[in-house]
């Protein structure tokens, strides 16, 4: 019986390490899929200008330069590609910080609403503003641009900053009420109505007592809020064609199209504009999740 035991347990074993060893596989599969087109990118982009793409790819750049990135600073002259990267870079910065902020703002001070208050249909409110996000951005780019036109050129809004940043912060601010709604919900009431005895009102409730109980949604729905509205593409290209502005996706566009032989700095601004986006999820990806998970749990 003993020798039998121990041969269903050998079995089981194999069979555990194959599983492990096929799963360690498909995980190397993934990540050489993922990681492939970003490593020749890189590649490419510390190569010198050679006119065309040759087959099979390089492994390593040859003959190996700097220059693609130092040209997206300070190759070209007035409206050229110097001038162009540093402008886009600056409008990436201005908006996505500024819908951030403002995302921030105004999505606490709803969710807190819808999270508090005894309101008729205020999950249905909830429901629709998670519906909002569901719409993909393509499908309201011609109401967007017919309003737009319309209604913000008048206001000398139109292919600018501050029109970028009022779109960017309608399409995520659902988002950012819906989870931090969440989050108010696991705050036990009690806290609120405490202070509230001690003569605090709701807006002082509100910044010094849940806000700080709230820091990792508050962490989660900001960066998410800066992600999205650093790699949005098709509003600038709609709603800023020129080049008052546009951002780096529209740059990386822009410079395809006028200069679709440069394919080396095409490459080099592409890495430019990927690195903050990077940095962000390497270094607080963390709190991205444990935020997001953390305002599902109740407290």
């Amino acid at each position: 019986m003993s020798s039998m035991a121990q041969g269903a347990g050998g079995k089981q074993r194999f069979r555990v390490r194959w599983t492990r060893l096929g799963m360690y596989l498909l995980l190397l599969l993934v990540a050489v899929w993922t990681l492939a087109p970003l490593y020749f990118l890189i590649i490419t982009s510390l190569k010198q200008y050679v006119g065309t793409i040759t087959f099979p790819l390089p492994w390593l750049p040859h003959p190996f330069t700097w220059k693609n990135y130092g040209m997206m600073f300070s190759g070209y002259q007035s409206g050229s590609t110097s001038y162009r990267f540093l402008h886009a870079l600056r409008n990436s910065l201005i908006t996505s910080t500024a819908t951030t902020v403002l995302n921030l703002i105004f999505g606490s001070a709803a969710a807190y609403v819808l999270a508090r208050s005894r309101i008729r249909g205020k999950n249905a409110i909830s429901m629709a503003f998670l519906a909002s996000n569901l719409l993909p951005t393509v499908a309201l780019v011609v109401p967007f641009y017919v309003f737009t036109v319309t209604y913000f050129s008048s206001l000398g809004l139109y292919d600018t900053d501050t029109l970028l940043v009022i779109l960017y912060t309608s399409f995520s601010l659902g988002l950012v009420i819906w989870i931090m709604r969440d989050y108010f919900n696991t705050i036990p009431i009690d806290l609120e109505e405490a202070a509230r005895v001690d003569g605090a009102s709701r807006l002082v409730s509100l910044v010094r007592i849940l806000l700080p109980l709230t820091t990792p949604g508050l962490m989660a729905t900001g960066l998410l809020t800066f992600l999205l509205s650093w790699d949005n593409f098709i509003l600038p290209l709609i709603l800023a064609p020129n080049a008052s502005a546009y951002n780096l996706p529209f740059f990386i566009y822009s410079l395809s199209g006028q200069y679709l032989h440069m394919n080396n700095e095409i490459a080099a601004g592409g890495i430019l504009a990927a690195i903050p986006p990077v940095l962000i999820i390497v270094f607080f990806g963390k709190y991205i999740i444990s935020g997001l998970t953390a305002g599902s749990v109740k407290g």
